[in-house]
């Protein structure tokens, strides 16, 4: 049933143009001069000789209005008049309808019309050019009955698997939109297996499931379609080769336009307190969840999707300030565990607590003094000190026994639990990424010895206590909690904020940047820039990273406009898959 089609012609016209508001400015004279120069150069995406035409027509044909009568019904193979002269293919199913009686006009008494019930479906297994055989799916069928494919508009549940690039799949998904044959029910955000895709389908009653797929031959992108009935079956499964040339020109506008290349996938605003984000499934569906703190001694869990939507909550055992929060699951039974570590209102101590979520409602699984982190699959604990801060090495906690320690962490000596994250050398080595005192990173080698420290601070502590004095006159000791370092395949994803005049200013802007030891020399990149304001925190899932951050001067002046509260904290969502 799969189809393989190669197109080298390319038509491309960019369909809409928008600058989101994501805290940058931009020159109008130019962005209006690259609208018009995009404009006399660009070509119509979905005319009849644009690439993407064939395989768009050939999911419509799947759907293609028809009837005609079931001829006869023979050992479970029905024999229908319809065949390729109709338009009608292998795997393509029908509604079988029942001829009632007649229905008649209420002043001529003449017959207008004949009652019909539905009473089966089939799909077709053979087909001639007048004449096909089909298998009965559904209820039954006899001769004289009708099988029809209707003329209304069929709900099609549309999944983008990641690998397609963005504006390309939004090119397709508009150019059948454009048809006026579908109903398109957008999939939920994160990557579905087709499991989870068929209860979607079931849950949103659509008539067909498409899962929209890519990969790379040559200069050409093979863009793969499958088209699934819900219930799991295949309908077809095709391939269109998109020429390279095609492919620039679709992207051409935004590529001229920074802004909106780097231009978030979605954007929330949440309350104003809100400071600290992780990612992951929380209730074992498969999906992801973003935990977020709120400020406010409740921790909220929200789907990730379009419309975020809170699903459980969490009422803190003690009050104060959430300084780390992880997920992960560290007992592997598919549901992600919640690692907090909190400091008391007067900064006299740390607690820390892992949460876990048993019949729908977040219960202490278990609680300790001090701090707590998991890196590498392991929890690592840390003592607190309220003359000091942190105290002590860094421990192992062994959690298959109840949640005991295990001994010393083999690794970095002399930093504190939330400093380093590791990596590895080109030989398989571990070496360490660290942050100093002085916000600079700093990269260890397997000898422990400082082989590099980053010319530029990477903008200051956002995090910061002091404890309680001593008896002298003396001041309480200033410690702070280093931003989150996560490994990613083996780089170092860390926040660089680039301040104003004076960090007492506040943030211009932020970035979150990817660091990589090569073996002689620490390479950076940046994933994400420009982001408007102080980034607070981050959180990476799949091949996005959710990003929460305080507007420039701690004010959404756009808001303002709306009539909605303008201090918020504004959650961002960000592809960086190709970074």
């Amino acid at each position: 049933m799969g189809k393989y089609i190669s197109i080298d012609r390319f038509n491309v016209r960019i369909d809409k143009l928008s600058i989101t508001d994501a805290g940058h400015t931009a020159s109008i004279m130019y962005v209006v001069c690259c609208f018009f120069f995009v404009l006399a150069v660009s070509f119509n995406a979905y005319a009849e000789d644009s690439p993407l035409t064939p395989l768009i027509e050939r999911t419509v044909s799947f759907v293609k209005p028809m009837a005609g009568d079931v001829v006869s019904v023979d050992d479970g193979i029905v024999r229908i008049g319809l065949g390729t002269k109709d338009g009608l293919s292998m795997g393509m199913r029908l509604k079988v309808l029942r001829r009632g009686g007649f229905f008649y006009h209420p002043v001529t008494q003449e017959p207008i019309g004949r009652a019909e019930e539905a009473v089966g479906a089939i799909e077709v297994l053979q087909v001639e050019e007048a004449f096909a055989s089909c298998k009965i799916i559904e209820g039954e069928a006899q001769s004289g009955d009708i099988a029809r494919v209707s003329a209304s508009k069929k709900r099609l549940l549309f999944y983008q698997e990641e690998s397609v690039d963005y504006y390309l799949g939004d090119a397709y998904y508009k150019g059948l939109k454009t048809t006026g044959r579908f109903e398109i029910v957008d999939a939920p955000v994160g990557q579905l297996d087709a499991e989870k895709l068929l209860k979607v389908a079931a849950s949103e009653k659509t008539d067909l499931v498409l899962v929209l797929g890519s990969g790379e031959t040559g200069e050409k992108i093979n863009l793969k379609q499958t088209l699934l009935w819900p219930d799991g079956a295949i309908l077809s499964e095709d391939s269109l080769f998109v020429p390279a040339a095609f492919f620039a020109e679709l992207k051409f506008g935004s590529e001229l336009l920074t802004d909106i290349q780097n231009a978030p996938l979605l954007s929330y605003d949440l309350p104003n307190g809100a400071d600290i984000i992780s990612a992951g499934d929380i209730d074992g569906d498969g999906r992801i969840d973003l935990v977020v703190n709120s400020g406010d001694e409740i921790i909220y869990v929200y789907n990730y999707d379009i419309e975020m939507e809170v699903l459980y909550r969490l009422k803190m055992n003690q009050s104060g300030t959430v300084i780390r929060m992880q997920v992960f699951d560290i007992d592997t039974d598919g549901k992600d565990e919640i690692f907090l570590s909190v400091v008391s209102s007067g900064h006299e101590a740390v607690n820390s607590y892992i949460y876990k979520l048993n019949d729908q409602k977040l219960e202490t699984l278990w609680k300790t003094d001090g701090f707590i982190r998991v890196m590498d699959g392991k929890i690592l604990y840390q003592k607190y000190s309220n003359s000091e801060g942190y105290s002590g090495p860094i421990i192992l906690i062994n959690h298959q026994d109840g949640f005991r320690t295990e001994g010393a962490y083999r690794g970095l000596e002399g930093f504190n639990i939330y400093d380093f994250v590791t990596l590895k050398d080109t030989e398989g080595r571990t070496v360490y990424l660290s942050m100093d005192d002085n916000n600079h990173l700093k990269l260890i080698d397997s000898n422990g010895n400082a082989v590099w420290r980053s010319g530029e601070s990477m903008g200051g502590f956002v995090r910061e206590f002091t404890t309680e004095p001593p008896l002298t006159d003396a001041d309480g000791v200033i410690w702070h909690v280093n931003d989150r370092m996560v490994k990613r395949n083996n780089e170092a994803v860390v926040i660089k904020r680039n301040p104003l005049i004076g960090r007492a200013l506040g943030y211009k802007s932020s970035q979150l940047r990817g660091y990589r030891y090569s073996g002689t020399t620490v390479d950076g990149s940046t994933l994400v820039d420009k982001i408007s304001g102080k980034v607070l925190d981050y959180s990476i899932f799949d091949n996005k990273v959710a990003v929460l951050s305080k507007p420039l001067l701690g004010i959404k002046a756009g808001n303002i406009l709306r009539g909605k509260n303008p201090m918020v904290t504004i959650l961002q969502i960000y592809s960086i898959r190709e970074r």
